[in-house]
C-alpha cells in the first residue's frame, strides 16, 4: 500500500510541477503582452507628435489602452494570485489523502486512489454502496476473528 501511495504522490507532484510551469509561463506572457501595450501607447503618442496621427484618433487609443491596462493589471494580480497558491498546496491533500505519521487517511476519492487501492464499487441500493478495496482491511479481520472467538467460547 505504502508504494501505490507513493506513486501516487509521485504522479501528483509530476502534474502539480507541470501545472506550476505552465501557470508561471502564461503570467509571463501576460506580463510581456502588458509591455508591449504600454509600447504600442508609447508609439500612439509618439505618431501624435509627429502629425502622422490626429489628436482625436490618439486620445481615442489612449483610453482603449489605459482600459486595457486596468483589466490586464487585474488578470495579472489573479494569476500571481494562482501561482503562488499552487506553489504552496499540500500535495497529500490535493491527492485526496493525508499522511500521519506513517499511516494514511483518505480524504476524498480521485481517480488515482481509486485505480490505486480500489478493487471494486459495489452499488446495491441508492443509500448502500459497497467498496473493494486492493489490500486487507486488518481491522475487519481483527473483529471477524475477535467474532469467531466469541462463538467458538459459547
Amino acid at each position: 500500500m505504502w508504494v501505490d501511495s507513493r506513486k501516487i504522490v509521485d504522479m501528483q507532484r509530476e502534474k502539480q510541477a507541470k501545472s506550476l510551469a505552465l501557470a508561471e509561463r502564461h503570467l509571463l506572457d501576460m506580463e510581456k503582452s502588458y509591455e508591449r501595450i504600454n509600447k504600442d501607447l508609447c508609439d500612439a503618442y509618439e505618431s501624435y507628435k509627429l502629425g502622422m496621427t490626429d489628436r482625436e484618433t490618439y486620445l481615442e487609443q489612449r483610453k482603449t489602452y489605459e482600459q486595457l491596462f486596468v483589466r490586464m493589471q487585474g488578470n495579472i494580480e489573479k494569476q500571481k494570485a494562482a501561482v503562488s497558491k499552487m506553489a504552496t498546496v499540500d500535495l497529500p491533500e490535493v491527492v485526496g489523502f493525508e499522511m500521519l505519521e506513517g499511516q494514511m487517511k483518505l480524504k476524498k476519492l480521485n481517480k488515482e486512489i481509486v485505480d490505486a487501492f480500489v478493487a471494486e464499487i459495489v452499488v446495491h441500493a441508492k443509500d448502500r454502496v459497497e467498496i473493494k478495496w486492493k489490500f486487507r482491511d486488518e481491522f475487519q479481520e481483527a473483529e471477524i476473528v475477535e467474532n469467531d472467538r466469541d462463538i467458538g467460547g459459547e
